[in-house]
């Protein structure tokens, strides 16, 4: 069988398709060996996959930027503070190493924006494939890069679309090209264009962790673009259900949960408005509040019995219990809303966020808020609309039969 190493970056909620794709691959006797930053690896030693570290520290070197980052609804920036302080400092290292831990490895499996990956690939003449996590880098004229604030005909929002990318990709052979480049000189391997968005990805095999449910695939993305559906895997071994849990989301009134994705400890802070105002939202609309991952500074109401705050829980054991989740647009939790068949109020900052929370709408499966303008009065009028108009648990329940059809680690397995 063969020996394979897998290399992914980022928060938990980047970590978790990986492990599902990893326990896949081990199911069939092969042999996965993860090329990870420290973060990740007391999760995945508790799991049995042996880690090999690479240089970095993402929170650490964004520490200064979070607000940016965070907050500011500005993918451009967002993206070039992930490159100046984080990406571009550690790629020659992450090179080194990655060569080294892949020198006897058959296969190796990638985040896309893994940059070190290809260059790795392309060195020892190394097998790749490409891990999509979100949709948001890969050109189509009928997927729109960023949300407008108006609705165009089909025939405008095509051509909106195309300048749109055709912009963005100016900008970004500037900020990410050219610097990486710069790095893939120093090794001798050819220059690539586009790497933020195709070039980058491996042409055998990109697969696209993502259902079309949440995205139908558009025909002018390249054939080597796989969808394979969402990943699913978020549950620690060592987690149990607590029974304040079991109690709160069995009871009488719905439930509405409120979470900011897999934040780290250090960034929790920068969501202690968004957790307020959602709190307060949800109780004026009649509904108890399941609070996840919070920060300590978050202040909970007098009706304490219709609040419940927990540093952690498994989307995949609450979500299907609750009436709607308030969230910050993550993909994966995007993911588990979807399998759970309920809506989302989509409340977006940097980064891919916008991306996920236009799509969510366009399919109608919830609403969303840019975070620079959430208020517990249009929270509350938000999540009114999600709770008493059928159509939108309609949709999300359609949409739910979908993914439950698909097994996209299964699918992603079988491509490899």
């Amino acid at each position: 069988m063969a020996r394979i190493v897998v290399t992914t970056f980022g928060s938990t909620g980047d970590l978790n398709p990986f492990i599902a794709l990893g326990f896949a691959l081990r199911a069939r006797g092969h042999d996965v060996i993860f090329a990870v930053e420290a973060n990740f690896e007391p999760q995945l030693n508790l799991l049995g996959f042996p880690v090999r570290l690479l240089t970095g520290d993402q929170e650490k070197a964004l520490a200064p930027f979070r607000h940016q980052i965070f907050n500011t609804a500005q993918p451009l920036t967002s993206l070039q503070l992930l490159l100046d302080h984080y990406i571009l400092p550690t790629l020659p290292e992450k090179v080194v190493e990655l060569r080294e831990i892949c020198q006897q490895a058959d296969l190796l499996i990638s985040v896309a924006p893994q940059f070190a990956a290809s260059i790795v690939a392309e060195l020892l003449h190394l097998p790749l494939v490409s891990v999509i996590l979100t949709p948001s880098t890969l050109p189509s004229a009928r997927v729109a890069a960023q949300p407008l604030p108006i609705h165009l005909p089909p025939s405008l929002q095509r051509l909106s679309n195309r300048f749109s990318w055709f912009v963005g990709g100016l900008f970004l052979r500037q900020i990410v090209d050219k610097p990486i480049n710069r790095v893939r000189r120093a090794f001798d391997v050819p220059p690539r264009s586009n790497l933020l968005w195709t070039g980058n990805l491996s042409q055998p095999l990109t697969a696209l962790a993502v259902s079309s449910a949440f995205l139908p695939g558009p025909d002018d993305w390249p054939e080597y673009i796989k969808m394979t559906g969402f990943c699913f895997w978020d549950r620690p071994v060592n987690w149990q259900f607590p029974e304040r849990l079991k109690t709160f989301l069995h009871a009488d009134k719905p439930v509405v949960a409120v979470t900011a994705g897999s934040v780290a400890p250090e960034e929790r802070a920068l969501f202690a408005a968004y957790y307020q105002i959602s709190i307060d939202s949800i109780l004026a609309c009649g509904a108890r509040a399941l609070v996840i991952n919070a920060p300590t500074n978050t202040l909970f109401p007098e009706r304490r019995e219709e609040v419940l705050h927990l540093p952690f829980a498994p989307f995949s054991e609450v979500f299907p219990a609750c009436a709607a989740v308030i969230h910050h647009g993550g993909i994966g939790t995007i993911a588990q809303c979807l399998r759970a068949g309920i809506p989302s109020l989509v409340v977006p900052g940097g980064v891919d966020q916008p991306f996920n929370a236009a799509q969510v709408v366009q399919r109608k499966a919830g609403l969303w808020i840019p975070r620079k303008h959430y208020t517990t009065k249009r929270a509350e009028h938000a999540l009114k609309a999600l709770l008493s108009t059928p159509d939108y648990g309609k949709r999300t329940r359609e949409m739910q039969a979908q993914i439950l059809q698909e097994d996209g680690v299964a699918t992603l397995c079988t491509a490899v």
